[in-house]
């Protein structure tokens, strides 16, 4: 008996789901029961989000994600850890950790959502070798980019060639 194939999640998202990330989290029938200083506070951050919509998404790298050159992060070492739909736990991959590939190389991590964000990988992180994550296990725990707002100067940043040959 074949075991399911887990789904793949990868940073491409539709506009529908980028405008539901700005989405209220409350009814207007609910907030009428929030006391002032809460009611401030979900209506500073509904403004927040009007002024600056989604516009990318990205997701947490994991053990099991894949690279565009066929690698596998293997054994992940962030402290963070998911559980997915089958019921698995899997580790966070950050910055520094290594992927395996079929003939036996490995290469490291050198990129991630930077210091702020415990330089934990993402789809998009770069490695040593020029190759890239491309996917992940998990689908709920992502980073949001928005209009407006610039990420961290270490934030993926680009790396050049001669940086990881």
């Amino acid at each position: 008996m074949n075991a399911p194939v887990p789904p793949l999640y990868t940073n491409e998202v539709s506009a529908e789901f980028l405008r539901s990330l700005d989405a209220p989290h409350f009814t207007e029938e609910r907030l009428v029961h929030f006391c002032d200083e809460a009611l401030a506070v979900v209506r500073q951050g509904q403004a927040y989000m009007e002024a600056h919509p989604a516009r990318a998404v990205y997701r947490f790298a994991t053990e099991g994600s894949q690279t565009r050159d066929g690698g596998v992060v293997q054994q992940a070492t962030s402290p963070l850890e998911f559980t997915l739909e089958s019921g698995r736990s899997v580790r966070a991959a950050q910055k520094g950790d290594y992927v395996l590939y079929a003939d036996g190389r490995t290469a490291q991590i050198v990129t991630g959502a930077g210091k702020e964000n415990s330089d934990v990988a993402l789809v998009g992180s770069r490695l040593c070798n020029g190759d890239e994550v491309i996917n992940t296990l998990q689908g709920g725990c992502l980073l949001v980019g928005r209009e407006g707002v610039p990420m961290a100067e270490d934030f993926l940043p680009s790396i050049k060639e001669e940086e990881h040959q």
